[in-house]
């Protein structure tokens, strides 16, 4: 064989073994934000992998410029055809673009970085290089921000969401092929959040208690609307199935109940239940049921956005730790569940570190994963101060919580309650309806926080010690005790 024969040859097989190579190599992860440890410290880590913490802001919208009249400072400003009919803002229009560069112009310069939860998803927002956004997966749901049980029982009735179905998936399924299908390979998506408050824990409005039946009271709206389906559902095939596992008989089952049942078909074929003979073991069947429910909606969940999305991470809800933590040992039972479909703990939290210091070790304690508090803000009621004084008294205050709340070492995400100083919705309805009385009862609830007046005049005397605490944030953080280990 000559030499230039050889050469071809080994030129040949090395050229066959990158080919192959290239063909079973797996292919390699899509650039985008995830998270790191880094010696018992948690941090984001941006597509380039350089650690960070998300400073965020919510409810980026038009919704304030309803009130009062202040819509025509927005087309005045902005154009005629800035906001739609319905108030929302024309993603399409000039105005739009001029718009959202000016928010992204306030955050960068504040050292905000996020575009939270609640903030429509426009196309002129979501187009900056230095801006992440938290995507929603919207799917239709029985519940609102802090619904009272009664109305959760109405809102159930309506609609069961039956969780274990075929439906179910496959709404879910389409969800995430759209959305997270679409932001797949996305660098400025922080990741993908589902709802807001679920329905974990529960308040009962008083006023409503006596017209609850027994199961009502007892029963979590959303076993009692399953435990209420047909017999055919899943949903309630899942529950006489959990029966089986806890009651030695159907008989057993239904007298907790006060059915007759001679045999679990009995059971199953049963609706409208409404009575309740032993409310101890019907409230441990409730809570042992929304647990599987529980545990059904993230796995459903997680499986669908990973078919669309291996690279980015999954929020999950937003927690109410407001109501939910009341129920220190409730909570941690559903942080078990939880956290083997979430990448962080994502939540809403409204109180001063004094009172959240211990409940978000705890959080902590049970899944060992950071935290992301998406919805917060600190209402500092304090009539002695008015104007400038009251503004730099609540930026001090703002300060003092970043730099307390960031010493934590698995705190990593801090999103704030408003962009626009503005009344809330509830006000802008009766505004809308001429409700004097509501207006005058809600005008002294003053207005939600925000960094900026209805007119985006830069509240400069808050806004001042908000942005130096800020830019401290990343070394309070490099500081921090390193994480507690699990109980």
């Amino acid at each position: 064989m000559s030499s230039r024969s050889g050469k071809r040859i080994i030129v040949f097989f090395a050229s066959l073994v990158l080919a192959l190579t290239g063909i079973c190599a797996e292919p390699s992860p899509a650039k985008v934000v995830g998270l790191k440890n880094n010696g018992g410290i948690w941090w984001f880590t941006a597509p380039d992998g350089q650690p960070f913490l998300s400073i965020g802001v919510n409810h980026v919208e038009p919704v304030y410029w309803r009130a009062q009249g202040d819509g025509q400072f927005a087309t005045n400003t902005y154009g005629s055809d800035f906001l739609l009919p319905d108030g929302e803002i024309n993603d399409r229009s000039p105005g739009a673009k001029v718009w959202a560069n000016r928010v992204a112009t306030n955050l960068t310069s504040w050292g905000f970085n996020t575009l939270g939860m609640h903030t429509p998803p426009l196309n002129c927002l979501r187009s900056f290089e230095n801006i992440y956004f938290v995507v929603e997966l919207k799917i239709p749901i029985s519940w609102g921000w802090n619904m009272k049980r009664q109305q959760m029982h109405q809102a159930f009735k309506r609609n069961p969401v039956d969780v274990f179905s075929d439906e179910f998936a496959a709404t879910v399924d389409a969800n995430a092929k759209e959305v997270a299908g679409a932001y797949a390979d996305n660098p400025r998506v922080l990741g993908y959040v589902y709802t807001d408050g679920p329905p974990w824990a529960l308040d009962t409005d008083k006023a409503t208690e006596k017209s609850m039946n027994d199961a009502e009271r007892i029963i979590h709206p959303w076993v009692l609307a399953l435990m209420n389906r047909p017999a055919t559902a899943k949903g309630k095939q899942a529950w006489v199935a959990l029966l089986k596992q806890r009651y030695a008989s159907p008989g057993d089952a239904g007298r907790t109940y006060a059915v007759p049942a001679s045999s679990w078909n009995d059971l199953a074929a049963k609706t409208g239940w409404s009575a309740v003979d032993d409310s101890a073991k019907a409230g441990e069947d409730s809570r042992a049921f929304l647990h599987d429910i529980i545990r059904q909606w993230y796995s459903v969940r997680k499986d669908a956005i990973r078919r669309y999305d291996s690279n980015h991470l999954i929020l999950g809800d937003k927690l109410n730790v407001n109501r939910d933590a009341r129920d220190m040992e409730e909570m941690s039972a559903v942080l078990r569940i939880m956290k083997d479909y979430v990448d962080l703990t994502c939540m809403q939290y409204y109180a001063p570190f004094s009172e959240q210091k211990a409940v978000l070790a705890r959080i902590y304690a049970e899944t060992q994963k950071p935290v992301l508090n998406g919805d917060t803000t600190y209402f500092r009621n304090d009539a002695q101060k008015k104007g400038d004084e009251f503004y730099t008294a609540m930026g001090e205050t703002y300060a003092r919580e970043l730099a307390a709340l960031f010493a934590l070492p698995y705190y990593i995400g801090y999103h704030h309650c408003g962009y626009i100083r503005g009344f809330n919705l509830p006000y802008q309805n009766a505004v809308e309806k001429g409700d004097s009385k509501e207006i005058a009862r809600l005008e002294k609830t003053k207005y939600r926080p925000g960094f900026i007046s209805e007119f985006e005049e830069p509240i400069e005397p808050m806004l001042a010690p908000l942005i130096q605490a800020i830019s401290n944030c990343p070394a309070v953080h490099r500081g921090a005790t390193a994480a507690i280990s699990r109980p």
